[in-house]
């Protein structure tokens, strides 16, 4: 039997990694996910998102994947690790992304660079698409790469960007761009938002959205409120800290044949983690 089901869960409700079926989406979240769409459906050009490590930025890129996917018009692609060795090589992950075909050989950073364009121009211009680069880690971006997202962003008509640009990144991408250098790049946000930590009331709600999704009825509880004090408490609030917490309390409550866990379970659980 597996752990989750002494709690009469059919799932386990607090799985690592991003999972769009268990992602709880707080008022910022919504908010924040709201604005970018409408950014993109205006084709404004860069939205940005910045939050720590753990806040939900990954799961909230992947919402909006399947948003897009739901999109007909869109034409997005996804960097999930912006690192590389250099501008060809970060070009060269962006075509892929896109799926444009390889220069078998014969590529030099200006020809990847007109071809990238050229794509732009025939898909959002002439064939007038909604094309979306989706980054994420954009904390990971190298002065170079960003100045050539702005070089990308300079393609537009009149009316509106051929390309749009989703950076997810952690709040030091703000100290990278804050440089005069990049006075240029801040100019061209359309959109920015900061998701900051739960507060403890969405720490309660999350616990019980995932546990709800798991399989819990909604008016049963497993964890008591004083542990989810405790749990929002230790965790500073950070959506991937509460889910690791709530999970480890839940195997050791397991173990000890308990079906509620309360503060002092918590308490001693938070003791036995070596790394967290």
């Amino acid at each position: 039997m597996a752990y989750y089901e002494f709690f009469g869960l059919a799932k386990e409700p607090f799985q690592s990694g991003p999972s769009v079926e268990f992602l709880y989406m707080s008022p910022e979240h919504e908010e924040c996910l709201s604005r970018i769409l409408v950014s993109l459906s205006l084709n404004s050009g860069l939205c940005v998102t910045l939050g720590d490590a753990g806040t939900g930025k990954t799961s909230l890129s992947n919402l909006l994947i399947n948003k897009l996917m739901q999109d007909g018009n869109a034409l997005f692609a996804v960097i999930r690790q912006p690192r590389a060795k250099s501008e060809m090589s970060f070009l060269e992950k962006i075509g892929n992304a896109f799926g444009i075909p390889s220069m078998n050989g014969r590529a030099t950073l200006l020809r990847m660079e007109d071809n990238l364009f050229k794509f732009v121009e025939k898909e959002g211009f002439e064939n007038k698409k909604k094309i979306v680069l989706l980054i994420d880690e954009g904390q990971e971006m190298t002065p170079t790469q960003l100045l050539r997202v702005r070089e990308l962003l300079n393609m537009e008509t009149v009316e509106q960007k051929l390309i749009n640009v989703v950076i997810f990144a952690q709040l030091e991408f703000l100290n990278k761009i804050s440089t005069p250098r990049f006075k240029n790049f801040r100019q061209r946000v359309a959109m920015s938002y900061i998701l900051n930590p739960l507060g403890p009331e969405d720490t309660q709600a999350l616990i019980d959205f995932r546990l709800n999704k798991a399989g819990l009825p909604e008016k049963e509880t497993i964890f008591s409120t004083d542990a989810v004090q405790f749990i929002h408490t230790e965790t500073n609030g950070l959506a991937r800290d509460i889910c690791k917490l709530a999970s480890y309390s839940m195997l050791s409550a397991y173990t000890q044949g308990k079906k509620t866990i309360d503060a002092e379970l918590v308490s001693q659980e938070i003791a036995r983690i070596p790394i967290r």
